[in-house]
Parts: structure tokens; C-alpha cells; sequence
């Protein structure tokens, strides 16, 4: 685990080619799409040289794709790993995380209910739609930050659909499950993080990131789970003619620098993590784990 940009993929790829037992696993929560291939770093077929990762490409960009999805596919693929395979899942993405390794019990979705919430947050407000929350479950209520709307309808659909608080609904994210995994992390200077994400997202603009995005436009719109990916949203924006070339640029870094640093937080307040600040050491650590497994 770590934040974007501090070289986990690059490190996975060296290891899986190291290591026979590896079978790679993404822990991404937008390259669950495909063709959304530039903009969510996904390891090209020169990179990857013959080696499989998998949960990647699961959908079309235009699908929902939800955390409960994504678990599902996850067991599906561990039950399918040889006996001599152990999954290495490699990324950032925390909900995703915590689907695998908390004992997170992901509450059941309704299209219809969300939908119907959502209309009525447009009609009412935020203010009003938050009150019905502290009505129903004030616990609930109280974790909900200003404004997030997302939130606030999840909540209110998980005890549409369940009659029960949302607040008492599984241990939750912040739950760390037991686990028999070794978790470990690749850490990064703060600073040194700042200058790779803003490489990168050059990188990622001159290898044709905005060409990407004009054949996705062509394929329709994304889907709104898709929609949160990191840069896409400032490139069609840049499509459209609302800002320049350079404007898309500075703002899909200055975006993804913040994510950045909640995914630092997130991980940060996990206490099973073993962090490492060089590739070489935690290479080493993982190998140690795999003589010892």
C-alpha cells in the first residue's frame, strides 16, 4: 500500500518477476475500468511482459462499480489461485483495502432507493436531507462531513432498504479486522511525492492521456462511479473548451497531490502496516514474509 505515484506498480512488476509465487492483484478503484488506461497508470502489456494482473479491465467505463463488486470479484479470483500462488494486492484505493482486509460488511444498494434519495437532496437540500439523518440515526449523523451528499444518501438508503441504523451496520472502515496478511507500505518523502505525481501526470498527458479521453467521449458517458477518476473530469473539461491544455494539466496535479496526502492519513492511522522507505527494503521484507508463509 501506499500513496499514488510512490512507485508500488513499478515495484510489484520487479517483484512477480522475482518470485514465482506472486500472482498479482490490483487494489484500484478506477482501473477496475477499461479504457480508462493512461489516466489510472495501469501497467502496459510492454511492462507487464507476459505477466497477469489481475482485476483490472473488469467493466465498461459507462457501468456503476461499487466496493460490494469489487469484494466479490476479489474472493472470486483468490478461489481460482493454484496452491502454490499467494496474492500480492498492490495499490491505493483505502475502501478497497478495507474490503479485503477489515472485517468490512458492505451494506446492500438499491438503484431505485438511491435514486429517489438523490432526487429529493435536489428538491429539499442538503440541510434538510441531513436532519432526516440525525432523525434516523443520529450516530450516523454525527460522521458525516459538511456537505458530503454521497455520504448522506448512502446512509439514508442503507436504512431505507435494511429498517436498521446505518451507524450499526458491521464494525465499518475504521475497523481493523484480524488478518493472517502481511501489510506493507512504500513510503514517500512528502516533498519527493509532490515532484513524481507532477512527472507523472506530464508523463501521463505525452503519452496521449487527452486522445484517451476523446474516445471515451465518443463511447458516451462515463458511468458516475466512474466519473471520480483523478484527471478525466479536468480533461473534458479541456474538451469542451473551459480550459487550456496546460490548465487541465496543473489541475489534475494539484488534485491528485491532495488525494495523496489523504491517502498518507488513511493508511497512516492503520496500525498493521509495516512501512518502508526504500523499494529494495521492502522487497526484501515481502520475500522474508513468503519463506516464512
Amino acid at each position: 500500500m501506499g500513496a499514488t505515484a510512490a512507485g508500488k506498480t513499478k515495484l510489484s512488476l520487479e517483484l512477480a518477476r522475482r518470485e514465482a509465487r506472486i500472482a498479482l492483484f490490483s487494489c484500484d478503484s478506477m482501473a477496475v475500468y477499461r479504457h480508462m488506461d493512461i489516466g489510472t497508470a495501469k501497467p502496459t502489456k510492454a511492462e507487464l511482459g507476459g505477466l497477469t494482473y489481475r482485476l483490472i479491465d473488469l467493466v465498461d467505463p459507462s457501468e456503476e462499480f461499487s466496493i460490494a463488486a469489487f469484494q466479490a470479484h476479489a474472493r472470486a479470483a483468490e478461489e481460482e489461485l493454484l496452491d502454490d500462488k499467494v496474492a500480492l494486492y498492490v495499490g491505493g484505493s483505502g475502501l478497497y483495502h478495507s474490503a479485503i482486509f477489515n472485517s468490512l460488511v458492505i451494506p446492500p444498494s438499491d438503484p431505485e432507493v438511491r435514486a429517489a434519495l438523490e432526487a429529493d437532496l435536489g428538491r429539499i437540500g442538503f440541510e434538510a436531507m441531513y436532519q432526516r439523518l440525525k432523525d434516523l440515526d443520529p450516530a450516523a449523523a454525527a460522521k458525516i462531513e459538511i456537505n458530503n451528499s454521497r455520504r448522506l444518501v448512502r446512509a439514508l438508503e442503507v436504512i431505507e432498504i435494511t429498517a436498521s441504523p446505518y451507524s450499526g451496520f458491521g464494525p465499518g472502515i475504521a475497523a481493523y479486522g484480524s488478518s493472517d496478511a502481511v501489510i506493507l507500505g512504500l513510503s514517500s518523502d512528502l516533498g519527493a511525492l509532490d515532484v513524481a505525481i507532477a512527472n507523472r501526470v506530464t508523463e501521463q498527458f505525452e503519452a496521449g492521456w487527452i486522445q484517451e479521453c476523446e474516445k471515451l467521449a465518443a463511447m458516451g458517458a462515463l458511468s458516475r462511479s466512474a466519473s471520480f477518476a483523478i484527471g478525466y473530469r479536468e480533461i473534458f473539461a479541456h474538451l469542451r473548451g473551459e480550459i487550456s491544455r496546460e490548465g487541465a494539466i496543473a489541475a489534475t496535479i494539484r488534485r491528485t497531490r491532495r488525494f495523496a496526502r489523504r491517502q498518507r492519513s488513511w493508511f497512516g492511522r492503520d496500525p498493521r502496516i509495516q512501512w518502508y522507505n526504500s523499494s529494495s527494503q521492502l522487497i526484501e521484507a515481502l520475500l522474508e514474509a513468503l519463506d516464512n508463509s
